[in-house]
């Protein structure tokens, strides 16, 4: 990153300095800056298509007047662009109602900070870049029966973020994340299919194989050439590593603290009771050495930590921000998040994943007499909500008969509600992988419907 760390806090230390100063009435203030390198590329048919690079620095603002707190950002730092800013902001909390709550900020506290995960990314040259996409395309592309590169894309984002507050916080951390995805086309006998592959870490050093990532792409086309829809029926159904985040993600709304607060979870009468089967653990790690989405600290800057959500088949904890955990009665957990200095903090998960369990996948296969292996999932988001445990999904995979694949499998919809869902997860699989931030191994739920024909 261009700028050195010195810049972003002394940005955020100035901000604070002119709101008290200049904002008649603050009570409190919060400046969250964030520096910022991004790198955008799409190369098809061995050719680069788009580029784009930029540089951003920009602030968000929080400020509280009287026990009313408002939120604005911006990108003109300069010092009268941060005094107008911080006028604006002023005005607008005293044009608003009282809130139920105060906003409370996070003390000031030392915490342990992160190493940058990539140092060196900065200074890779872009035509090393271009290259290793361009191998993920055309392994890719190598494998037999894929006929057409829907193309591949590349996009890293390195920088930096300093925190600071009227309570004396003062916080740093570097970050980075690369992305790498590549769809394809595979074509038999008048069939098609699609298949892609997609990964987001926070250091090349963690970057699958090139061609490993493309081959991937490739086989999964080829693999659902010849699906078709199976007569609906009620058997195992075995999560694969691409699919089985989804039933995680679905899980979330309803551990979020502050809709346990409102009412609104179906798990909020749950804490300390088994919602999972008892080989069942959950974790969300910010400090996951190398983890896509590892921070020492939150969006409101409380120390981030390795929570375990869900262990041994309990409910343990929920995701809390400042205000929902004193609303519950608990420590915060460090669990909010914000999509860039335009946006307010708000709960969310980090590295989030399902612990790996001893059997190989293909030993999860081979124990399933009849069932569906799931390597496609669309649509399982319609309908999500906290107080709704109902799990439902377009599905495409490969129909297991005897304990081997019989057939591929697409037309169908897997159902099931998460509390019967969780608790019938009977075997685990050790193929946890940490290319994304949600994430699991091989998993087999004992039983779900799947409509078919």
């Amino acid at each position: 990153m261009s700028k050195p760390h010195e810049d972003v806090l002394s940005v955020a230390d100035r901000v604070i300095e002119i709101a008290i100063k200049v904002g008649e009435g603050v009570a409190h203030a919060e400046a969250y800056v964030v520096s910022a390198r991004r790198l955008s590329m799409d190369v098809r048919h061995g050719e680069v298509e788009n580029l784009a690079q930029s540089d951003s620095l920009g602030l968000g603002l929080r400020i509280t007047v009287g026990d009313r707190t408002v939120f604005v950002h911006s990108t003109d730092l300069s010092g009268l662009g941060v005094l107008t800013l911080t006028r604006q902001a002023v005005e607008m909390a005293r044009s608003m109602p009282a809130p139920k709550e105060p906003t409370v900020f996070a003390p000031a506290r030392i915490i342990d900070g992160l190493p940058h995960p990539d140092p060196e990314l900065p200074y890779e040259r872009l035509e090393q870049k271009q290259a290793r996409l361009m191998e993920v395309e055309r392994a890719m592309t190598g494998v037999a029966g894929v006929t057409t590169s829907v193309g591949a894309s590349y996009s890293e984002a390195d920088g930096e973020i300093g925190m600071a507050n009227t309570r004396g916080l003062r916080l740093y951390t570097p970050f980075a994340r690369l992305h790498v995805g590549c769809d394809c086309i595979a074509e038999r006998e008048g069939q098609s299919s699609t298949g892609g592959s997609y990964v987001s870490v926070a250091s090349r050093s963690r970057l699958p194989d090139a061609e490993r990532i493309g081959r991937r792409a490739g086989e999964r086309a080829v693999s659902l050439l010849g699906a078709r829809p199976v007569p609906s029926i009620k058997a195992p159904v075995i999560f694969t590593p691409q699919t089985g985040w989804a039933l995680l993600r679905r899980l979330i709304p309803a551990v979020r603290a502050d809709f346990v607060a409102q009412g609104r979870s179906f798990l909020g009468d749950a804490l300390g009771q088994p919602i999972a089967a008892p080989h069942v653990t959950i974790r969300d790690n910010a400090r996951l050495p190398g983890g896509a989405a590892s921070r020492p600290f939150d969006g409101e800057g409380v120390p981030s930590r390795d929570l375990a959500l869900v262990e041994g088949g309990e409910l343990r904890t929920f995701l809390t921000s400042i205000a929902s955990a004193k609303q519950l009665g608990i420590e915060s957990n460090g669990n909010t998040g914000r999509e860039g200095y335009n946006a307010q903090p708000e709960i969310g998960t980090t590295n989030l994943y399902l612990e790996p369990g001893s059997d190989a996948p293909e030993e999860i296969i081979r124990q399933t007499r009849r069932g569906f292996l799931v390597t496609v999932v669309s649509g399982w988001w319609v309908g999500m909500s906290p107080a709704n445990d109902t799990f439902s999904s377009a599905a495409m995979g490969q129909w297991i008969e005897d304990g081997e694949i019989a057939h591929p499998v697409r037309g169908v919809t897997i159902g099931g509600n998460l509390r019967q869902m969780l608790p019938a997860i009977d075997r685990i699989g050790n193929d946890l992988e940490f290319t994304a931030e949600t994430r699991t191994p091989t998993y087999r739920v004992s039983e779900m419907a799947i409509s078919g024909t």
